[in-house]
């Protein structure tokens, strides 16, 4: 099992081969790689509002932003913090005929397994609870050796796998479909809004700005600190 673990994350590029560990990461500040086409452009300072498209493309090589390494780590720490309170209170409230049913996230996902929705269930604890998790620890494991003045040991498979993950949290669309859920079922019982569907707004806000700010820039300062 283990074995078969390793290879799966050395295909998906979590995992170096033994001949590169340990070696300096090979950054190049002045250059980037449009992840859509593999076009190589010149990299230039841009200002907070401006974007920087690719010339053959068309896609977003980057934002200006004032985000620094510990204003990022300001983000992922609440983030956690909103993660964690989303997940130990009550997503909503139903009232029905007197009856009042409260449910948490975990909560809401055991229920939907219990009754025969397994692949919802997954698809639900994965999207809004396992990646989402993933991608605030791993930025916590990059973020707090640099802001520490180094890098961490693990930072080159920790930021692949960054890369890799953020693509599958999709916290927003949990937050769309249940507000969906709500306002739908308004008009057969009461139904209101807990603490942790506010506290899942706030995380879809802390992690869209994360993502905005991109990944390059923890490439640049890293490449300038000690392992």
């Amino acid at each position: 099992m283990g074995l078969t673990l390793y290879r799966l994350f050395r295909r998906l590029g979590w995992v170096d081969h033994k001949e590169r560990r340990g070696e300096r990461s090979a950054i190049y500040p002045a250059l980037v790689v449009c992840e859509e086409c593999d076009a190589v452009h010149s990299r230039h300072a841009l200002a907070e509002s401006e974007v920087a498209r690719c010339t053959r493309c068309g896609a977003t090589l980057g934002r200006g932003q004032r985000l620094t390494p510990e204003g990022l780590l300001a983000l992922a720490v609440a983030a956690l913090i909103v993660f964690g309170m989303g997940n130990i209170t009550d997503i909503v409230t139903l009232d029905l005929g007197g009856m009042s049913v409260e449910a948490s996230l975990p909560e809401a996902i055991v229920q939907t397994w219990d009754t025969g929705q397994q692949a919802v269930a997954m698809l639900a604890g994965a999207t809004a609870f396992g990646f989402p998790l993933l991608v605030i620890l791993l930025r916590l494991y990059v973020l707090v050796p640099l802001v520490l003045g180094r890098r961490s040991a693990a930072f080159l498979p920790a930021m692949r796998a960054l890369h890799w993950v953020t693509r599958w949290s999709m916290v927003e669309v949990f937050l769309l479909g249940t507000l969906v859920a709500i306002v739908r079922s308004a008009g057969m019982a009461t139904v209101v809004p807990g603490v942790g569907i506010y506290c899942y707004a706030a995380l879809t806000v802390l992690l869209s700005a994360e993502h905005v700010a991109g990944l390059h820039d923890l490439w640049w300062h890293a490449d300038r600190l000690n392992p």
